[in-house]
């Protein structure tokens, strides 16, 4: 087995971050990514994950920077994985977190994928990842009303049920 010297954009990353390690191995690459993410360097990021040889790793730090980066930003990395096998799935949580956003109050809910609460909001079609994520953070009524009564787990139904007995609590 050959050992291969690391692509050039992942060794520019490495030396922005004074990071030593076995570049070659994928958990020190993976500990590279995420504390680069956690800095804010999410250029030099996307170009070291666009480089990557292990694309199952790669996407892997795709979908954590999802959550990090500011949503006008996440096609950008979507586009990254557009020949990827993964790249379903990557296009599937960047819209699942544009939901997420609207309904747990953190952007404005335009165009927030939700039908009307008298048309069923669209929940059952949700992730079991975004129906719990809501169950938690939703600060609206009618979404964790509708999960606390159609989640797809007891697990969601219970935490969404939670959530909404708290902020009620909080509303009087």
């Amino acid at each position: 087995m050959t050992r291969q010297e690391p692509a050039a954009d992942l060794s520019r990353l490495a030396r922005e971050l004074a990071f030593s390690g076995d570049l070659a191995d994928e958990h020190v690459r993976w500990a590279l990514y995420d504390q680069a993410l956690g800095r804010g360097l999410h250029d030099l990021v996307a170009a070291a994950v666009a480089e990557d040889d292990d694309q199952v790793m790669a996407s892997g730090v795709v979908v954590a920077a999802l959550e990090r980066v500011p949503s006008v930003d996440r096609e950008r990395w979507v586009a990254l994985t557009s020949e990827w096998t993964v790249a379903d799935f990557v296009a599937r949580r960047a819209a699942e977190l544009e939901i997420l956003e609207s309904v747990s109050g953190a952007v404005a809910a335009v165009g927030d994928g939700l039908r009307r609460a008298d048309e069923g909001l669209g929940v059952d079609g949700w992730s079991d990842w975004l129906q719990l994520r809501a169950a938690s953070s939703a600060t609206r009524a009618d979404v964790l009303d509708a999960l606390a009564g159609g989640g797809r787990t007891r697990r969601i139904r219970h935490v969404a049920a939670t959530t909404r007995s708290r902020s009620a609590g909080g509303d009087g």
